[in-house]
């Protein structure tokens, strides 16, 4: 096995606040709603640290039917906009890695402006790292959910302002 994590940076021209709002308290409410062509409905159980959001896939994004992802959280810091969870279930768990795990961290760098700093940490079922190819695909979708958001909120001006 391998271990491996990637970093990437976004700016997004929303607050941290807002952006915090939206993609870490209410994604299982935002994400199906933004983005219904890569998921299909979403949930949470439970609240706060420990909770479990899962995110069920729609068909067009190109995965068996009815597959999923359950993520647990395990920070959830909004002082510090500070965001960690871990598969447990569904997704790359089991198939390429043994273990996957977010961070995302959103620095406000002005009042309707904010960096998303954001980590994948991975550990490989097989003794090989994963691809670029399989690293994208989880960078682009990682950034895609924000820039979805952010562009709901400027749409949306009054949604948690």
């Amino acid at each position: 096995m391998v271990s491996g994590s990637c970093t990437d940076e976004v700016t997004l021209n929303v607050s941290a606040a807002r952006l915090w709002k939206g993609a870490i308290e209410e994604p299982h409410i935002l994400y199906p709603k933004l983005m219904p062509d890569f998921f299909s409905k979403a949930e949470r159980i439970g609240e706060g640290v420990g909770a479990i959001n899962v995110f069920y896939f729609a068909p067009a994004a190109n995965l068996p039917p009815g597959s999923l992802i359950k993520n647990k959280i395990e920070v959830l810091d909004e002082a510090t906009f500070t965001f960690k969870n871990s598969s447990v279930e569904g997704g790359l768990l089991g198939v390429l890695v043994n273990s996957f795990t977010y961070e995302s961290v959103f620095i406000p760098s002005g009042p309707d402006s904010c960096v998303a700093k954001i980590k994948f940490d991975y550990e490989t079922i097989a003794d090989q790292d994963l691809s670029e190819e399989e690293l994208k695909a989880g960078r682009d979708g990682s950034i895609a959910v924000l820039k979805a958001t952010e562009g709901y909120l400027l749409a949306n001006p009054d949604v948690y302002a």
